[in-house]
C-alpha cells in the first residue's frame, strides 16, 4: 500500500510539473505551435503572446512562437532551467558567464555562431562590431546567447543627488539654516554647490524639524537611496571621500584592476555614514528595500534628499527638488565612481538543443535587431501608443511622453518586453529618437556628475575568462561579494562605529579571494585591451 502511494505521489507530481510546460505547445484550439519560449516576466506585464510588436515579428517571418512564462522568483528558483519540458528557447535568461559556457559545453544550448548564415542582421553586429564579438565569446570561442545592446551612455553613472529645495527655502525662511552657511531662495536651482559636511548639516535640520508640516518630526526622511542597487545607490556619497566607488567596490584605475574596499578613504567613509546613521540622516530601509519600495515612498513627499536618475520618476513634486553637485570634500574636491554596468548584455537569450528547427528560430530572433523592432521592444508598440503616429523629419520614431495618469516606468514596464534589441548612435541618428528623459539624464550628468569623475577610473568591460578562470571566478567572487556586504552594511548600521583593526581584519580574512579576483579580472583586462588593439592595427 505504502508504495502504491508512493506511486500515485509521484505521477501526480509530475502530471503538476509536465503538463503547465506541455500545454505551452498547444492552443486554445489544440492546434501545435512551431516553437515554445520561455521568458521571464512579472504578473503585471502583459502577456507577449498579444503583444502588437511580437504579432508583428510572427506574421513578418511566418513564424508561429508561443510565449510560455515564469516570473523571476519561479524562475530563480529553478536549479536546471534548461531541462523544462517543451520548451526551445529562454528570453531573459540572465545566465552568467559560467553557466552559458557550462550549458554550451555540455550540449544543452546551442552555439549561435553556427548559425550566422541564418542571422544576417546578427552577423552585421559581430562584424561591424568587433569589441561585441570579443565580449560574447565563452572560453571555446562559441557564442551561446544573444545579447541586448543599448548605448545610450548612462548606465556609468547610475547616481544625480536630487535635494528638497521647498524644504531648505523653508529653513531659510525660518532662520533655521545650519550655521555657517549662507544660502539665498536664489541659490536653489540645479548644480547647487555644497561641501559634503554642510550637506550633512542639512539633513540633520531635516532630522530634527518638522519639515513636511504635518506636526509630526519624525516621518521626515532625511536622505535615502536603494544600496546595492544598479541605480540610485550610496556609491557616490562614498567617492566623496576620494575613492572611485561603485556598488561592486571593484573598478579600473589606470588600467589596474583595484578594489575600492582597501582604501583608506573607503574605510572613512564607512565610518562617517555609520555616524549619519546614528543620527538618524539615513535611515535602515536605505539598506534593505527594494527599487520598487524606494519608488513608492518616494509619493509621499517626505524625501529630503535622494540618489536616482531623475526626479520625476521617483516623488510626485520633482518641481521640489533640484540637483546638488556631488558633494565636495574638505579640500573642495570632488569625486565620483563608475559604475560596471554595461551596455552590452549577455545572456538575454539562448536556443535549447532540444530546438527541432533552430534555424528558422534564430532567423526569427534574427528580426529583434532591426531598428523598428528594437524601438518597441524597447519601449512599447507603435499601437500601444509608445510612440506619435507622425515621425520626425528624419523619419524617426518619436517617443511619446504622454501616458496619461500613467508614469512613463508603469507605461514602460507593461508594455515594453525589453531583451533582445540592437539601440546604438547609429540608431539614435537614424532610426528612433531617445525617451526625452533619456535625453535630461543625460543632460544632467554631462553637466553635474561626468566632470567629477575619479581620475583616471573607468569601467570594467565585459571580459572573457577561460574555463580555469570561470571556475576561480565562481569559488572567490560569490564568497567575497557577501562578505563586502555584509560588513559594510553592519558597520553601517550598528550603533558603533567599526575600528581600524575590524577592518583591517575583514581584508585579512578576505585576502585570497580578493588577490584571486584581482589577479583574475587582471588577467583577462589585459588580453582585451591586446585583442582591441588588434582589430584595429
Amino acid at each position: 500500500m505504502k508504495r502504491i502511494i508512493i506511486g500515485i505521489v509521484a505521477v501526480v507530481l509530475w502530471i503538476a510539473c509536465v503538463i503547465p510546460f506541455a500545454m505551452g505547445k498547444t492552443s486554445s484550439s489544440g492546434s501545435e505551435h512551431e516553437f515554445t519560449v520561455l521568458a521571464i516576466k512579472e504578473d503585471n506585464v502583459k502577456d507577449y503572446n498579444s503583444m502588437p510588436v511580437y504579432l508583428d515579428l510572427a506574421e513578418e517571418t511566418d513564424t508561429d512562437v508561443y510565449w510560455t512564462f515564469n516570473t523571476s522568483t519561479q524562475y530563480a528558483n529553478n536549479p536546471d532551467p534548461v531541462g523544462i519540458n517543451g520548451i526551445d528557447a529562454i528570453y531573459h535568461s540572465g545566465f552568467s558567464n559560467l553557466r552559458l559556457y557550462n550549458y554550451g559545453r555540455r550540449g544543452s544550448i546551442l552555439a549561435i555562431d553556427q548559425y550566422l548564415s541564418y542571422m544576417p542582421n546578427f552577423s552585421k553586429i559581430l562584424d561591424d562590431r568587433p569589441d561585441i564579438a570579443e565580449a560574447l565569446k565563452s572560453p571555446d570561442g562559441h557564442i551561446y546567447s544573444l545579447p541586448r545592446v543599448e548605448e545610450m551612455g548612462l548606465k556609468a553613472y547610475p547616481n544625480i543627488l536630487f535635494l528638497n529645495k521647498k524644504w531648505v527655502g523653508k529653513l531659510i525662511d525660518d532662520g533655521q539654516l545650519p550655521a555657517g552657511l549662507t544660502l539665498e531662495k536664489s541659490d536653489l536651482v540645479d548644480g547647487l554647490d555644497l561641501s559634503r559636511n554642510q550637506f550633512k548639516a542639512i539633513l540633520q535640520k531635516f532630522n530634527d524639524l518638522d519639515m513636511d508640516g504635518d506636526g509630526d518630526t519624525t516621518n521626515e526622511v532625511p536622505l535615502t537611496f536603494v544600496s546595492g542597487n544598479w541605480q540610485g545607490n550610496e556609491s557616490d556619497l562614498i567617492a566623496s571621500f576620494g575613492v572611485p566607488e561603485n556598488r561592486e567596490h571593484k573598478t579600473i584605475v589606470d588600467g589596474k584592476v583595484v578594489f575600492t574596499i582597501e582604501d583608506e578613504n573607503w574605510y572613512n567613509a564607512i565610518v562617517e555614514l555609520n555616524d549619519w546613521y546614528n543620527r538618524g540622516l539615513i535611515r535602515s530601509s536605505a539598506f534593505t528595500q527594494s527599487q520598487d519600495n524606494f519608488l513608492a515612498r518616494g509619493q509621499d513627499g517626505r524625501y529630503g534628499a535622494f540618489y536616482w536618475w531623475e526626479k520625476e520618476t521617483v516623488v510626485a513634486n520633482p518641481d521640489d527638488y533640484i540637483v546638488v553637485l556631488p558633494l565636495s570634500d574638505d579640500n573642495g574636491n570632488r569625486y565620483v565612481g563608475v559604475s560596471n554596468e554595461l551596455e552590452v548584455e549577455k545572456g538575454e537569450c539562448v536556443i535549447l538543443s532540444s530546438c527541432e528547427n533552430p534555424e528558422k528560430l534564430l532567423a526569427y530572433f534574427d528580426k529583434f535587431f532591426e531598428p523598428e523592432y528594437s524601438a518597441q521592444l524597447n519601449y512599447g508598440s507603435i499601437e500601444s501608443g509608445a510612440f506619435l503616429r507622425e515621425r520626425d523629419e528624419q523619419g524617426r520614431l518619436v517617443p511619446n511622453d504622454d501616458h496619461g495618469e500613467q508614469s512613463a516606468d508603469d507605461f514602460r514596464m507593461r508594455n515594453a518586453p525589453y531583451g533582445v534589441i540592437y539601440l546604438t548612435q547609429e540608431q539614435w541618428e537614424n532610426d528612433v529618437q531617445m525617451e526625452s528623459r533619456a535625453v535630461l539624464r543625460l543632460d544632467r550628468l554631462e553637466k553635474y556628475v561626468k566632470p567629477y569623475t575619479y581620475e583616471g577610473a573607468t569601467s570594467i568591460p565585459n571580459l572573457n575568462y577561460s574555463a580555469e578562470e570561470l571556475n576561480e571566478l565562481n569559488v572567490y567572487e560569490s564568497s567575497l561579494t557577501n562578505n563586502m556586504l555584509n560588513w559594510m552594511t553592519t558597520a553601517i548600521i550598528s550603533a558603533g562605529a567599526p575600528s581600524y583593526d575590524s577592518w583591517q581584519s575583514f581584508l585579512n580574512e578576505n585576502r585570497k579571494s580578493i588577490d584571486a579576483v584581482k589577479s583574475i579580472n587582471q588577467t583577462a583586462y589585459d588580453r582585451y585591451v591586446a585583442a582591441l588593439d588588434d582589430e584595429n592595427e
